[in-house]
């Protein structure tokens, strides 16, 4: 084949191709090339040394396999003859490949993480969308295999695995430790001939619709609950409320996440002249930075790329003649502090790309799990801003400095929770006792998630002070926990205890008692917590019981020390 027909057929050839010379240089590249230049991004290519390329087996006289070392990008190289004796290598890259640039076009207009792998486990491809959502980088996993990641801790029981094994449709969420909750579909792939090829893993952030969720059954069930309360601070705390609540004065509602700071906020409101006006809450720390000052100022039509074309109202706007409760209003960042202080003072706002001054008439009610100190900081919060707020302070105590309250309250859960979910569960004496004497951490919350929990999971309607300790060690219902979850669960089995490798692990080999499966697991744990730090106090602190718990479980022979 003369040299002019060999650089005609490269040239108009639709796969990425190019010419080298005996000693690697390269002679000719044609358009195609810009592809793999692309894939592997480098510059223009000039020598074979720019390329990893590793050689394969023949597939015929003079025509080899090729790749590019650790990418899934190959071809087939032709050893050539020119008449005058010149000896050429043909390189043509598989013709998918310049297929692959508009399938990674695609890829990347799609608002989900997406990601492609082969038969047999390898990263082949991924959108960018994963860098902000994933707690890794691309380039941490694009032509790794699934198990070398799972060998490095970066995933665990990968869906990839469970699609590959089965050759169906697999779906699984996974929490990660960033907070974000992705739901995934994997689906499988298969060439013409039926044989399986890979799959395509689809991921969605579920994270914000999660939060909405959880948010709208809370205002929903908070709207009509009255704080629970039977003690001499909470009585004179919502004496107060009721005061100040026939009143316009600005309320600053403090105190740990989880006492009732809403539930405090709306009796304000319903016990105020603006009972019939609106009532909006917003969670200012829930507010992505880019988005806070047109959500609370709104925006006129055009303002930015992606707005309504109508505009929209901001939160401001929409509590005119009515009540706007700011809860966390300490995450609010200085910036939009100061904006917010202006329109208080003005009484006015000006939207988002507008130039129009609107007149606003909202009471505002704001609340903050920040202590006074940090709210004291003019590097956390405007001094101005704060004290323009705090008109009128209301600081709740925590659940653990009013004991007295727990018990009534353990009471409204455990009915609320009961006709919710249609059941008569009740708690004996000792159950009884291990609530009182827990601290709460989470306050009001928690003690809500724990009674929700003992509802739902008790297997009987009685629940004793065992079944107590471990539903107030499993951790909150309304929050996903671990590095992640999958619909599709194992079969229980039973508990043996393996030292291999000098490390303590347990074992699930076959079925057996649930209960007698948790107290084989709790003395193991409870006994290492004592072993490691000495005594029942911090042993009980570090496992999440109280201390009582431990003595009690070693007074009537449960528990061996």
């Amino acid at each position: 084949m003369d040299k002019s027909t060999i650089i005609t057929l490269v040239s108009n050839m639709g796969s990425p191709a190019f010419l080298a010379d005996e000693d690697g240089k390269v002679l000719l590249k044609n358009i195609s090339m810009r592809y793999i230049r692309e894939r592997l991004g480098t510059g223009e290519l000039h020598h074979l040394n720019e390329m990893e390329i590793v050689l394969g087996g023949y597939e015929a006289h003079r025509v080899r396999k090729f790749k590019i070392r650790d990418t899934n990008i190959d071809g087939l190289v032709y050893y050539l003859d020119y008449p005058d004796g010149d000896k050429v290598r043909m390189f043509v890259f598989d013709r998918s490949i310049s297929a692959d640039k508009t399938m990674t076009d695609i890829m990347e207009h799609i608002d989900e993480v997406v990601v492609i792998f082969n038969q047999y486990g390898v990263i082949e491809k991924i959108n960018s969308i994963a860098d902000s959502i994933l707690p890794f980088s691309r380039e941490d996993i694009v032509g790794k295999d699934i198990r070398e990641l799972v060998k490095w801790g970066m995933v665990e029981d990968p869906i990839i695995l469970k699609l590959i094994e089965k050759k169906q449709k697999v779906y699984g969420d996974i929490a990660y430790p960033n907070g974000k909750v992705i739901s995934y579909t994997a689906i499988p792939v298969f060439g013409s001939r039926g044989n399986f090829r890979g799959g395509v893993l689809t991921g969605r952030d579920i994270s914000r619709i999660i939060s909405l969720v959880q948010q709208r059954d809370r205002n929903e069930e908070d709207e009509d609950v009255e704080y629970i309360s039977v003690s001499d601070s909470m009585r004179e705390i919502k004496n107060m409320v009721d005061t100040v609540a026939a009143s316009d004065a600005t309320v600053f509602i403090t105190g740990e996440s989880g006492v009732g700071k809403e539930v405090l906020a709306r009796r304000v409101w319903k016990n105020s002249g603006r009972r019939n006006g609106p009532f909006m809450a917003v969670n200012c720390g829930a507010i992505p930075s880019e988005l806070i000052e047109s959500e609370f100022f709104g925006y006129e039509k055009g303002a930015f790329t992606g707005a309504n074309a109508k505009g929209k109202e901001g939160l401001l706007e929409a509590a005119n003649g009515g009540t706007l409760f700011m809860d966390e209003i300490g995450e609010l960042p200085l910036d939009m502090q100061k904006k917010l202080l202006r329109a208080i003072q003005e009484g006015a706002i000006i939207r988002v790309g507008g130039t129009k001054t609107k007149k606003i008439n909202v009471r505002f009610i704001c609340a903050t799990n920040k202590t006074t100190e940090e709210l004291r900081n003019p590097a956390v919060f405007r001094q101005d801003l704060y004290y323009r707020l705090n008109v009128i302070p209301v600081e709740v105590p925590a659940l653990r400095d009013r004991r007295e309250d727990i018990m009534p309250l353990v009471g409204y859960y455990l009915q609320h929770f009961n006709d919710k979910y249609h059941r008569k569960v009740f708690m004996t004496e000792e159950a009884k006792h291990i609530l009182d004497e827990y601290r709460w951490p989470g306050n009001i919350r928690e003690l809500k998630n724990v009674i929700e929990r003992c509802v739902v999971l008790a297997p009987q309607d009685e629940v004793d002070g065992i079944q107590m300790d471990r539903m107030l060690g499993l951790g909150s219902l309304d929050k996903i926990q671990g590095s992640h979850f999958i619909k599709e669960r194992k079969p229980v089995t039973k508990v043996e205890i393996d030292t291999e490798d000098d490390e303590e692990s347990i074992l699930i080999r076959d079925i057996m008692d649930i209960n007698e499966a948790h107290r084989i697991c709790e003395q193991i744990i409870i006994k290492k917590a004592v072993e490691k730090y000495g005594n029942i106090t911090k042993a009980a602190e570090a496992v999440g019981i109280n201390p009582s718990t431990i003595y009690r479980k070693i007074k009537s022979g449960q528990l061996e020390i």
